[in-house]
């Protein structure tokens, strides 16, 4: 074929379909599954593909979310499977039982079939406005993995949230916020928000103030630096040792704890504690007072510094 020919006709073709006022159409009736499921070589679907499951599993997930809506847990567990309502029966009528309104709008479902499992999935795309009792308020956009079992049971489902930080949607709380400033100019970290911490922080101090309210100066230590600092004062384990030897007891009680860290930066972060003390000492001097308390983590994940402020108690003197 004449090559000026062959473009000629390619042109007038490509021409003819964009201005076409009926939008070109793409044949899928040669396919009949598609995606691959990857968990390893010890899995015996491994490798399988996926095809479309019946229209009937969208309907059972859309009857579930109509009956949550309307925070009906008895017609939510008759779709459920036996395992998943036990769950329920101890957790949905008292999270229903806090809210003063949900409503769930879902915009885009697939129902999907793993070849060579009978358990069926739908996919679903939604938005979620929800209100409680106490005034709290919440949108958050969802996508979510109901799993059906060979009985066209519900057996729950997996999600993933994005929560709306507007706060004219959402007052309930975000994953972050606050605002670090630092106490110098040009600090590279400034305006930065906060998040939660999670290397096991409270764990930690859990363990810390076990020993310390023990009087445990070995148990103390394994969660300090050697040295580290007290408001602003270096103390090491020789300092210990002689404070816990003048002690009779002591005793923290934490109240609250929030580990936090600046976002977007090493893992080093900080715990904020409030909490009740009170230290008896062997010279019969006591001290009683409500404390607040930040204890900063390395990078090693220990105890570096603890800054203290206390107000104290009536009728106790301080040591």
């Amino acid at each position: 074929m004449n090559i000026k020919l062959l473009l000629t006709s390619i042109l007038i073709a490509f021409f003819a379909m964009s201005c076409s006022s009926v939008s070109p159409t793409v044949n899928y009736k040669n396919i009949d599954s598609s995606g691959k499921f990857m968990p390893g070589e010890g899995n015996k679907l491994n490798g399988n593909a996926y095809v479309l499951a019946d229209d009937k599993y969208m309907d059972l997930v859309q009857t579930s979310t109509n009956a949550y809506n309307a925070k009906d847990w008895d017609a939510m567990k008759v779709l459920y499977t036996d395992e998943f309502v036990k769950w329920g029966d101890e957790n949905m009528p008292k999270y229903f039982e806090e809210m003063d309104s949900l409503n769930m709008s879902i915009f885009a479902m697939v129902p999907i079939h793993l070849k060579g499992d009978d358990k069926k999935m739908v996919f679903t795309w939604s938005t979620e406005t929800r209100k409680w009792k106490n005034g709290s308020k919440e949108r958050v956009r969802l996508f979510e993995i109901y799993n059906i079992n060979d009985e066209g049971k519900l057996m729950g489902w997996n999600q993933w949230t994005n929560k709306v930080s507007d706060p004219a949607f959402t007052d309930h709380g975000l994953s972050s916020g606050g605002k670090f400033i630092g106490q110098n100019e040009g600090n590279e970290n400034s305006g930065k928000p906060f998040v939660f911490s999670n290397r096991g922080e409270i764990e930690i101090m859990e363990q810390f103030f076990e020993a310390a309210n023990n009087l445990d100066v070995e148990g103390f230590m394994k969660y300090v630096t050697d040295p580290f600092t007290f408001n602003g004062q270096e103390l090491s384990l020789k300092d210990v040792k002689e404070l816990f030897a003048a002690r009779e007891s002591q005793e923290w009680k934490p109240w609250a704890m929030l580990p936090i860290k600046i976002s977007n930066t090493d893992p080093a972060s900080g715990v904020l504690v409030y909490s009740t003390a009170e230290v008896k000492g062997k010279n019969g001097d006591s001290w009683k007072a409500e404390v607040s308390e930040t204890y900063y983590f390395d990078l090693n994940g220990k105890i570096s510094a603890i800054s203290q402020f206390s107000r104290s108690i009536p009728d106790s003197k301080e040591e």
